[in-house]
């Protein structure tokens, strides 16, 4: 044993020896990649980079890809781990996710049909009659689509067709209906745990503003401009000026627009293109889960449009907004911008948490043994009432949990956009503008109580495919719009879906003594939850509650939400313990242990042993062998 070993490390080399011994005895498989990708991205894609719109039998194949998908993935569920602990837990969820998100591109939707992208190429030169004098101004070019993928009307006037302003299905600028009074929970079927869907109604302008969405029409001076498009142009080009007669010459225009190398567009499936092109789209969206980029971008996040054009001249993406949503979701524009304030504001601080976290966490039990250990509790915590002992695990786990997602979701920000191969790779998929926020803003919490928890401020990965059974429900008629039964039926489906995440995660670790059954009845009693805040605030209490003011409304959310998370929480977080995720290493040097703090036995300041590192696995086949992670 090492010299300064402790129970955390004790245990860490026992699972891992149980691993190595369940491999030799062909009872776990290594969590591989590629192999264990196969059934998440890598058939999806291909699928999907095959033309099958005008090909039904095409078309009908999609059940024997989703068939095998089922089957691949419930296996991996079943038998595969690993010796890192979070890839052990990943295993499972990678498994959930890759067959929920399987029925989401093939079956509760039709990207081939209904799906398009912003993209960028280069810009097309088209040579135009000049008319005596100068030409005159048109409005932005706006088409009909409405997000679906449909065909726009056309237009008539001069107006830029290929580059029209395509409005996504949202709900309004910050994703929601109507405005709720502040402090009053509400919820519908489609903002529950994260996972709500895209809105019916059309976006309104860049900035949600835009007053007509049916025909541009050519505008004849600059005084009948609307004033909302003249103030667009104003802020996109501030030297631009109005002349002595009051309506603005063309000929500025056509001079910036001169000097424009490439534009923005909506790129539906590209049926006729090469098969790489494809391949590029289909991965694109196979990819995207919160469908950033796309029209079927989840509607907390900023809008997702090519800009507008004023003749041929098209405003630059920073006018695609606001970059700042209702509930909380900023995405930045410049990439000196994005890097300082994710490395600031959410990478420096969340890895100064979560390493505070790991330092107490490994020391007690547990954390690395679950609730049902018989081993004395270390010294700083034997004094502490059960009432009390339970608080600090739970404050603890949480404040863990959030810190550690922050970290990973704003450290792979910063790779897709940085390390080398993968912005030379993805290209403008990479920008900052794909890659927002990944929480949203805790006001919303305190404004809406549960319903904001999980609709608004908790990370919204999973939101689009977690939501699509309902949307799929509700396009075919078996449920009602904006009824009971609806909201019921999207509340049930998404966080049954959770629930199976989670439940997956938890059987796939290496540790025998997990209670996957148990997770799931967490995510659905925080849909109970939920709608019992919403019912109570909105039907019983709602006479009395708007009464109070503001602050005070906002803390009864507060109390509410964290009363009710105490209390159904430890059907999660004791199946964290029981999984042995809380000893993974979460950071690779650990400032607290090089300060000497906490109460851990262990102080190594380098955490990432050799088996944290990726290794080769040979199988018996080639194709299970590959690098173990």
């Amino acid at each position: 044993m090492a010299q300064h070993a402790d129970i955390a490390s004790t245990y860490r080399e026992f699972y891992r020896a149980k691993f190595r011994d369940d491999v030799l005895a062909g009872t776990k498989k290594p969590f591989l990649v590629p192999l264990y990708f196969l059934g998440v991205w890598i058939l999806p894609t291909l699928y999907l980079a095959i033309p099958h719109k005008d090909r039904p039998w095409l078309y009908k194949a999609r059940w024997l890809v989703l068939a095998f998908v089922v089957v691949f993935n419930f296996h991996m569920i079943l038998n595969v781990s690993s010796h890192n602990f979070a890839s052990a837990y990943g295993a499972g969820l990678i498994g959930a996710w890759g067959i929920i998100w399987t029925f989401t591109v093939l079956v509760w939707t039709k990207p081939q049909w209904e799906a398009k992208r912003v993209d960028i190429r280069k810009k097309s030169r088209v040579e135009k009659p000049e008319s005596n004098g100068d030409r005159e101004l048109s409005t932005p070019s706006l088409s009909t689509t409405s997000g679906n993928g449909h065909a726009p009307r056309k237009t008539s006037g001069k107006q830029s067709s290929h580059l029209s302003s395509v409005p996504q299905q949202r709900r309004n600028a910050s994703g929601e209906g109507s405005e709720e009074e502040p402090g009053v929970a509400e919820t519908s079927g489609r903002e529950l745990n994260g996972h709500a869907a895209n809105g019916d109604g059309l976006s309104r302008s860049l900035k949600e503003r835009r007053t007509h969405a049916d025909t541009a029409q050519p505008l004849l001076e600059w005084t009948s401009m609307p004033g909302e498009s003249r103030k667009e142009l104003l802020e996109a080009i501030p030297s631009l000026r109005q002349n002595e007669n009051g309506a603005t010459s063309a000929a500025d225009l056509e001079k910036l627009a001169a000097g424009q190398e490439f534009e923005y567009y909506w790129q539906e499936y590209p049926a006729d293109a090469s098969f790489w092109t494809r391949l590029d789209w289909a991965f694109d969206i196979v990819s995207t889960f919160r469908m950033t980029g796309w029209n079927w971008a989840i509607p907390c996040l900023p809008p997702y449009e090519p800009p507008a054009t004023f003749g041929s001249f098209q405003l630059p993406l920073n006018s695609v907004g606001p970059q700042r949503t209702k509930q909380g979701y900023t995405r930045e524009l410049s990439y000196t911008k994005f890097f300082l304030s994710r490395l600031f504001l959410d990478i420096i601080p969340s890895y100064v948490i979560v390493d505070f976290c790991a330092v107490h966490m490994t020391a007690d039990p547990y954390f690395v043994l679950g609730p049902e250990h018989n081993l004395p509790l270390p010294p700083h915590l034997a004094s502490h009432s059960p009432l009390l002992l339970s608080a600090q695990r739970t404050a603890l786990s949480f404040v863990g949990v959030v810190s550690a997602l922050q970290l990973t979701f704003n450290a792979g920000a910063l790779a897709l956009a940085f390390l080398p191969p993968l912005p030379q790779t993805l290209r403008f998929r990479s920008h900052p503008w794909h890659l927002p926020t990944p929480f949203g803003s805790f006001a919303r919490v305190l404004d809406r109580g549960l319903a904001g928890f999980w609709g608004a401020w908790w990370h919204q990965t999973f939101r689009f495919g977690f939501a699509a059974p309902a949307r799929w429900l509700l396009r075919r008629g078996y449920v009602d719009p904006g009824t009971p039964r609806a909201r019921a039926a999207a509340a049930v489906v998404a966080f049954a879906q959770s629930g199976f995440l989670h439940a997956s995660g938890s059987y796939s670790t290496v540790p025998n003594g997990t209670r996957w059954f148990l997770p799931p009845l967490f995510f659905l009693l925080a849909g109970v939850g939920t709608v019992l805040q919403s019912w109570l605030s909105r039907a019983v209490l709602r006479a009395y509650i708007t009464r109070l003011p503001r602050w005070m409304r906002r803390l009864g959310n507060l109390v509410f939400v964290l009363v009710w998370m105490w209390m159904t929480s430890w059907l999660l977080i004791d199946d964290f313990g029981r999984c042995g995720l809380w000893m993974f290493e979460p950071v690779p040097v650990s400032i607290f242990r090089a300060l000497k703090y906490g109460p851990s036995q262990d102080h190594r300041v380098w955490r990432y042993e050799r088996d944290f590192w990726p290794r080769w696995y040979w199988g018996k086949h080639w194709w299970d062998s590959g690098i173990g992670v």
